[in-house]
């Protein structure tokens, strides 16, 4: 059975409502391998290693990224990696990951006079600050960011950039319609908190009606993530609604009843294309993974 330390810390996790997904599951990954290294014999079984890591799926049940890294832990335990290593093991194969999205995005969005997105994608972050790096000042593109009520990643991610040397337009959610009729954005760029075998993708709510406003005026909307957070098989989504205080912190008159959902679907229909580390694709990318795995049918059952 895990610890006391572990269970504390995977509770903590479940509050933070400024990270985006990947930093989500980096998080989770540094809490799996403290609770290794504290006592690496009590997971050299593989069943007791899976009953830590389906705890680890309650952080975000949305996510599924969270699932997928998890086994990437148990192919790698079956490969015969020893079990204090896997999380090593795992992060370098997250940042091979990271390292050819960035490479499959920086020339889309290098050629772009203004790069519009929502919330806080840590995915396209680092993009932007690899291409701020590489590049001029004066041949970054504009970047048009909202608030993403109720937490405010899109202000997180404007002061970030702007401190890149970037020049940032920063609106209200609601003023998103205006926002692409008068700056007319060349692509709207999303991340993902879950890309579904449809191609649907969950993110930040707001997103949607982005999508929508973005797709009427023909501005092409790309989802870039790595295959991480693609469901290998589809499962039941649930779209949570959050604590109320996010949005009446106090003297809320009794009968009104607050909706606060953090995430929402974007239909395929919507999106113009997927940038992963397999380069960028109209359709989703067929990631081929042996499903029948019975430790598979663990995480997403």
């Amino acid at each position: 059975m895990y610890s006391e330390t572990f269970e504390a810390e995977i509770a903590k996790l479940k509050t933070d409502k400024i990270s985006g997904s990947e930093e989500i599951v980096r998080k989770a990954i540094q809490i799996v391998k403290q609770e290794i290294d504290n006592d690496p014999k009590r997971y050299g079984n593989i069943m007791d290693l899976i009953e830590m890591l389906r705890k680890v799926i309650t952080i975000k049940k949305e996510m599924s990224a969270l699932r997928n890294v998890l086994i990437y832990f148990i192919d790698f335990f079956q490969i015969g990696i020893p079990v204090e290593k896997l999380a090593e093991r795992v992060i370098d194969k997250m940042d091979t990951q990271r390292k050819s999205v960035n490479q499959n995005l920086i020339p889309i969005i290098s050629k772009c006079k203004n790069v519009m997105t929502f919330s806080r994608s840590s995915t396209l972050y680092n993009s932007l600050k690899q291409l701020a790096e590489e590049s001029e000042k004066e041949k970054l593109p504009e970047l048009t960011i909202f608030e993403s009520r109720p937490a405010l990643e899109g202000k997180k991610l404007a002061s970030e950039v702007v401190n890149l040397g970037y020049k940032v337009n920063y609106l209200v959610d609601a003023a998103m319609s205006m926002a692409i009729i008068t700056l007319k954005p060349d692509i709207v760029v999303i991340g993902a908190d879950t890309i579904f075998p449809n191609g649907n993708v969950a993110n930040k709510i707001g997103c949607h009606a982005l999508a929508l406003f973005a797709y009427q005026h023909k501005i092409p909307v790309y989802v870039v993530s790595s295959t991480l957070k693609l469901l290998l098989k589809a499962i039941p989504f649930t779209i949570q609604s959050y604590s109320s205080s996010d949005l009446w912190p106090k003297d809320k008159p009794e009968g009104i009843k607050i909706y606060n959902p953090y995430f929402e679907i974007i239909p395929a229909n919507l999106i113009s294309g997927y940038i992963t580390e397999y380069g960028f694709s109209e359709n989703i990318p067929d990631v081929k993974i042996e499903l029948e795995k019975g430790y598979i049918h663990e995480m997403y059952d």
